[in-house]
């Protein structure tokens, strides 16, 4: 065999490898990066979904504090009397 086409044989499998091993590699990016795209896909929803399950309970919390003033007066009436006499007596005391 003539040194020419050896050195050229050796080139073009040179290439062909290189070339073989920069598709391996752009394969394996590409298939990561579809992975943590779904994962972050997934997070996404449950974001989603934990913000209107937040809502929803905020929602409920609204109802129950209404209805609790409404079904007990009295009593809001005595926490919040004592409330401002707790606010009054903080207030006597920081004034010199």
């Amino acid at each position: 065999m003539d040194k020419g086409n050896h050195i050229n044989l050796i080139f073009i499998s040179f290439t062909i490898i290189l070339i073989t091993l920069l598709l391996l590699l752009k394969i394996y990016l590409s298939n990561n990066i579809y992975l943590i795209s779904r994962d972050i896909q997934k997070i996404s929803s449950k974001i989603e979904a934990l913000k209107e399950e937040q809502k929803i309970l905020k929602l409920k919390v609204e109802k129950l504090k209404y209805k609790n003033s409404i079904a007990d007066p009295l009593f809001n009436y005595k926490i919040k009397k004592d409330e401002s006499k707790e606010y009054q007596d903080v207030k006597e005391e920081s004034t010199p």
